[in-house]
Order: structure tokens, then C-alpha cells, then sequence
């Protein structure tokens, strides 16, 4: 387990799990004292005893082994504010340092989206809807992704032409960072153009 793991869940345990669930749009089972958390439209169980965090049932994509979700789960259940998405999105480089902290290592992976879905903006739909996205009206295609219940992520393709390369934007909305740092924003942002990638970029291949 990361350092940042074991910091996260220890986080949760201060936090009463009863607002914790309340505020992340999540379920807390007493009896059992896990958390119920919808990722990607698909139920995750976080476990703070065992400092777990699994997939519920089955589903058609295995999504258990994606980056920064055992990180991102607990951090979320931990810091999530009580207010709900407003429906603006803003660039993550608008938010404050924003501009000085998504560059080099944290680059948001606007090029990985750009080169996975320019080509076929009706991909992005089918593969959004993948994850409990729904179509949204900006460039040649653009879907709303529920990384968690209060942290969507706006995607948006471009196409290309002789003239210009295809060309993608990653959007949060504005309450992202009453949820969870900047740092783990980023996280968010890479996890989901990953799960984009593996179950629709150009090369996927999924289980089906």
C-alpha cells in the first residue's frame, strides 16, 4: 500500500462514516461498517478495516486493477464536501495554481483522449455511455462522465483535418476541488482517460 493509500484511509476513519456516505453519494452498511461507492456508474465496495477497495458483482468490464483507485476512493469518502455539481465546468487550469501544476508530470491527458477518439467522436459517446456518461452538447462530440456521484468530468473531441490535428479538453466542474485537492484531480482525470482508453481507444480490447 502507497503512503498516500494508508494517509487517505486513515483520513476516513477520523470522519463519521454516516456523513462521509452522505456527502459522497455513497451507502454506508453499518453491519458490515463498508462503504458502497458509485464509480464509473458501477458499484465499488471500500472496505477501511481491510483498506480495500473492490468491485460489487460482475460486470462485462473489469475495471478493478485501474490506476489511483485504491488511492482515490477513500481520499474521496474523506474530503468529499456536502454541496452538489453545479453544471459549470471550468478548465483544471483555471483552478488556483492550477496552471503552474498541470504541466510536465501532471500534464491532463488531453493528447491521450485527442489521439483515442479524434478520429470517431461517436466512439466517445459509446464508450461514455460504457461508464454512465451521457451526451452533452460542444465540439464534434462531448460526454459527462461520473468518475464519482459529485465529481463528473466533461470530455471533449474535436476532429481533425489536413489543417489542424484532432484535439480534446478535459473539464471539471466547478465544485471539483470542494471535493478532493488538486493533486488527486489529476489522479481522477488520468483514471479516467485510462478506462476511456481500455475499453474504447483505438487498440482496445476489452472483455467482451
Amino acid at each position: 500500500m502507497l503512503a498516500g493509500e494508508l494517509e487517505a484511509w486513515k483520513r476516513l476513519e477520523l470522519r463519521d462514516p454516516v456523513a462521509a456516505a452522505v456527502c459522497a453519494g455513497a451507502e454506508y452498511w453499518e453491519d458490515d461498517a463498508v462503504f458502497v461507492v458509485p464509480v464509473f456508474g458501477q458499484a465499488y465496495l471500500a472496505d477501511p478495516d481491510a483498506r480495500e477497495v473492490r468491485e460489487i458483482g460482475l460486470h462485462e468490464d473489469d475495471l478493478d486493477e485501474l490506476t489511483h483507485l485504491s488511492l482515490l476512493v477513500p481520499l474521496y469518502l474523506a474530503s468529499c464536501a456536502d454541496n452538489e455539481p453545479s453544471g459549470y465546468v471550468i478548465s483544471p487550469l483555471s483552478l488556483p495554481g492550477g496552471a503552474a501544476f498541470f504541466k510536465g508530470p501532471h500534464e491532463i491527458p488531453n493528447e491521450v483522449i485527442a489521439h483515442n477518439f479524434g478520429t470517431d467522436p461517436g466512439l466517445l459517446l459509446k464508450t461514455g455511455a460504457k461508464l454512465g456518461g451521457r451526451a452533452v452538447d460542444g465540439g464534434d462530440a462531448a460526454v459527462v462522465i461520473p468518475v464519482f456521484p459529485k465529481l463528473p468530468v466533461t470530455i471533449i473531441v474535436w476532429t481533425g483535418d489536413l489543417e489542424f490535428p484532432a484535439r480534446a479538453q478535459m473539464l471539471l466542474d466547478k465544485t471539483a476541488p470542494d471535493h478532493l485537492g488538486i493533486d488527486a484531480l489529476w489522479a481522477a482525470l488520468v483514471m479516467t482517460a485510462e478506462v476511456m482508453v481500455k475499453l474504447g481507444g483505438h487498440g482496445a480490447h476489452g472483455n467482451h
